[in-house]
């Protein structure tokens, strides 16, 4: 069997070297069949010759091996450090992948804590139209009753316009008749004067009748007596006059006293009536106001809220795309720290199949040391070339992270 020290154990000019002094026992005996011929005839300088060449050679050989061994030892302790480095690396990018899981499940509860309370808003606003609608439909009834009361304002102040002509004329009525009451006193009082002033002139002309015609009392004893009842007649029919112009004055002042009692009572019921009116209306008028105020007052809470309900819409939608954007950026980099941990976790397959190779070869130098004897028997360690470049491909990924990988690979 021959032994091929390969490139990624020697080196490359370990390998050159290993190639060239590849020896086996009938390469040796050739070797010597070949200084034969070039070395003296003597079979005694030939067996030094060849036992000088021996030594040297086992020396050689000896001191390369031990060399080689010996930068396989330290290439294996790095490769075991340079292991441990990626295990660490790997439980690191582990508990990294983990905390990226909690921060993707708080970005998640975040997300539905937002979707919540942008429903709660979403039914806030529902509710807030509602009770604009409400409002606004409040808002035309009291439209509705202030035009009615408006119409109704209108009515009583035409009404009392009417009622305050009405009374005027019913003053200027009772003034007319105290005016016609007192020319008719005045004209009782004339008439009395001069019913009593013709009396007396006609009972003058009689009493000078009788004096004058004393001497004829016999033959005017019957104008006397029709004279009496002349007389008689006219004090029976002025006194029936006079009582009856007192009646009549009398009848006729209750009569204007009635009218003039019911016209105040009427002006007092209609000035009451007004009052009251302008009571109502009065009420009514602050109640206006006050509704108008009332209504005023919520149209600006109605258009503060909704300005209010839109920043918080606009906000938590921004909110929203800041975490979608974050929840990408944070799911690249877990791919991409992932992807990292793929390739970290091939090259340690690779490097553990390496070391396992490397402690087979190791084994197999030991059973060869052990075994000892004149011919030295080189193994042939089947070492899988494209797997050892596909591992420096993967560290030359990382260049940063494999400083510590020997350079003589």
């Amino acid at each position: 069997m021959s032994f091929t020290a390969e490139h990624h154990f020697f080196g490359p000019t370990s390998y050159r070297k290993a190639r060239a002094v590849s020896v086996s026992s009938s390469g040796f005996h050739s070797q010597r069949r070949r200084l034969t011929y070039s070395q003296p005839s003597t079979a005694e300088s030939l067996d030094a010759y060849n036992g000088d060449m021996t030594r040297r050679s086992e020396k050689e050989i000896l001191q390369a091996l031990n060399d080689r061994f010996a930068g396989y030892i330290d290439k294996v302790r790095n490769l075991e450090m340079h292991n441990r480095n990626l295990e660490a690396e790997a439980a690191a990018l582990r508990q990294s992948q983990a905390g990226r899981a909690s921060i993707g499940e708080q970005y998640e509860q975040e997300l539905s804590d937002l979707r919540n309370i942008l429903q709660q808003l979403t039914g806030e606003k529902a509710r807030t139209a509602l009770e604009h609608d409400h409002l606004e439909e409040d808002i035309q009834q009291l439209r509705a009753r202030l035009e009615d009361e408006a119409r109704n304002r209108e009515e009583l102040e035409a009404a009392a316009r009417a009622m305050k002509k009405y009374a005027e004329e019913c003053r200027l009525a009772r003034l007319e008749l105290d005016k016609k009451l007192r020319a008719l006193e005045d004209e009782a009082v004339f008439l009395k004067k001069n019913h009593e002033e013709e009396v007396s002139e006609l009972l003058a002309q009689i009493q000078g009748a009788e004096v004058s015609f004393d001497m004829r009392d016999s033959l005017k004893a019957d104008v006397t007596s029709a004279l009496r009842e002349i007389r008689a007649q006219l004090d029976s029919h002025a006194s029936k006059s006079t009582t009856h112009a007192e009646e009549w004055f009398k009848v006729r002042m209750d009569h204007l006293s009635e009218t003039a009692r019911s016209n105040q009572t009427a002006i007092r019921t209609t000035q009451d009536e007004i009052a009251d009116y302008r009571r109502q209306l009065q009420n009514r008028t602050i109640e206006l106001e006050t509704l108008r105020g009332t209504k005023e007052s919520l149209e600006r809470q109605r258009l503060e809220s909704e300005d209010r309900h839109h920043d918080d819409l606009n906000s938590l939608q921004e909110t929203i795309n800041q975490l979608d954007n974050e929840l990408k950026t944070t799911k690249w980099e877990m791919a991409s720290q992932l992807k990292d941990y793929q390739d970290l976790l091939n090259v340690k397959m690779a490097l553990d199949i390496e070391i396992a190779a490397y402690r087979k070869l190791l084994e197999g130098e030991e059973k060869r040391f052990v075994l000892g004897g004149d011919t030295f028997f080189l193994w042939e360690t089947p070492v899988d070339l494209p797997l050892h470049h596909r591992v420096l491909r993967s560290l030359n990924k990382h260049p940063g992270r494999h400083t510590d990988v020997p350079s003589d690979w």
